[in-house]
């Protein structure tokens, strides 16, 4: 019998950092250089079998960075059961918005009845 795990990821962070990028990667092995910004949101499923018994099912959520949609962003957090935060190495400010805008901004906009598991590696 097969057991079916589900995780609920969304990747977090600047516009132009890659967030689409690498999901793409993940999930299809392949990169387009000329990839378009993300508008809004949008998700893929990602199933992996482990040990023939387990089924782990992805279901990876797209946001888009820019400032404008970053209020419809918080309705992307609700039944996360990851959120990665993504910056650009070659932008500062990327990586400085992490700190100063995502981090807080996914913290106050959890479940409050979620278990608040937060890993800050600041």
């Amino acid at each position: 019998m097969e057991d079916t795990i589900n995780f609920k990821v969304i990747l977090i962070g600047e516009n132009n950092v890659g967030k689409t990028s690498i999901i793409i990667r993940y999930t299809t092995n392949t990169f387009n250089p000329l990839q378009l910004s993300t508008i809004g949101a949008s998700f893929v499923n990602k199933v992996i079998k482990i040990n023939n018994d387990k089924i782990v099912k992805f279901e990876i959520w797209d946001t888009a960075g820019q400032e404008k949609y970053r209020s419809v962003n918080r309705l992307f957090y609700q039944n996360a059961s990851v959120c990665i935060l993504v910056y650009d190495i070659t932008r500062k400010s990327s990586f400085e918005a992490l700190k100063n805008y995502w981090i807080k901004d996914i913290k106050d906009n959890i479940q409050k009845k979620a278990s608040k598991k937060f890993y800050n590696i600041f």
